[in-house]
């Protein structure tokens, strides 16, 4: 029956993770990430902690939750928590109840468990920074072991186009989704413009276009944009958009690592950070 392959596939799930965990290292590791935020710069805080049959995440020392949009609730916060644990834990065992089970996150009330009615619209930005924060502390278990640090939050480009004052034309909502370079790998550079941990892509050039009235002069790889080491970061991308004749736009700037650039491991070098130009 169903009900039999399920409870087989749990057993055999749970089994196969208590082994792996039971390898690890027995400790407690943390890591502090700061970034951009909005106003001002925001740490992200993290400890994990690795029992002998589970494996806790805990965010306290994260600042305070923003008045901007900016801040996680807990559940987006989890997720991508237990996704990094599962990447390096068990990156070949099956995604389910048993195995996310060994995994638990708390934290005290703040930018990553945001509680209402704090508001979260831009939640993607400091929820997309976790992995990087957990591989960071679980790193000094693992020496060796772990990716360094990418671009982390998604570069969005969200553009509202419209005709110039007087004129007529088309009006549209463009997004385009963008990403900076992975980190490097223990045994391999990273890839290049490529968004983790969420594997997003942006629609082709030309598809973007034909939704609004803009023209992509540029989308290329950013030249010694991935962080040096024994092996090299991703490498970043160069985007210029420009509004077609007779109209205008504004974008909303959903950006992070401006002012604080992915950092190597190991003795790597950082990347190179962000560049909003006008």
């Amino acid at each position: 029956s169903l009900d039999g392959l399920g409870d087989f596939i749990f057993s055999r799930t749970r089994d196969a993770m208590l082994d792996r965990i039971k390898a690890l290292p027995k400790g407690s590791w943390s890591n502090e990430l700061v970034t951009d935020g909005y106003d001002e710069p925001v740490k992200l805080a993290a400890t994990v902690s690795v029992r002998d049959d589970h494996v806790e995440v805990d965010f306290t020392g994260t600042d305070p939750m923003s008045r901007w949009g900016i801040n996680c609730p807990i559940i987006y916060s989890k997720a991508y928590a237990c996704y990094a644990l599962k990447c390096v834990v068990a990156p070949d065992i099956p995604n389910n109840a048993a195995s996310l089970a060994f995994f638990t996150v708390s934290s005290p009330v703040n930018i990553l468990n945001a509680v209402r009615p704090a508001p979260v619209a831009l939640r993607h930005i400091f929820g997309h920074m976790v992995p990087d924060l957990v591989l960071g502390a679980i790193s000094q278990a693992l020496p060796g072991k772990i990716l360094s640090e990418g671009a982390g939050a998604l570069w969005n480009i969200h553009i509202s186009a419209r005709p110039v004052a007087g004129g007529s034309g088309r009006r549209a909502e463009v997004l385009m989704f963008n990403s900076g370079g992975m980190g490097a790998r223990p045994e391999l550079d990273g890839l290049s413009a490529t968004a983790f941990p969420s594997g997003v892509h942006t629609m082709p050039i030309e598809a973007t276009e034909h939704t609004g009235p803009i023209v992509i002069w540029r989308k290329e790889l950013r030249p010694n944009s991935g962080g040096d080491g024994e092996f090299r970061g991703g490498l970043g991308q160069v985007i210029e958009i420009e509004a077609t004749d007779g109209h205008e736009f504004d974008f909303s700037a959903m950006f992070d690592r401006v002012n604080h650039p992915p950092r190597g491991r190991n003795g790597g070098r950082p990347g190179v950070a962000g560049v909003v130009k006008l």
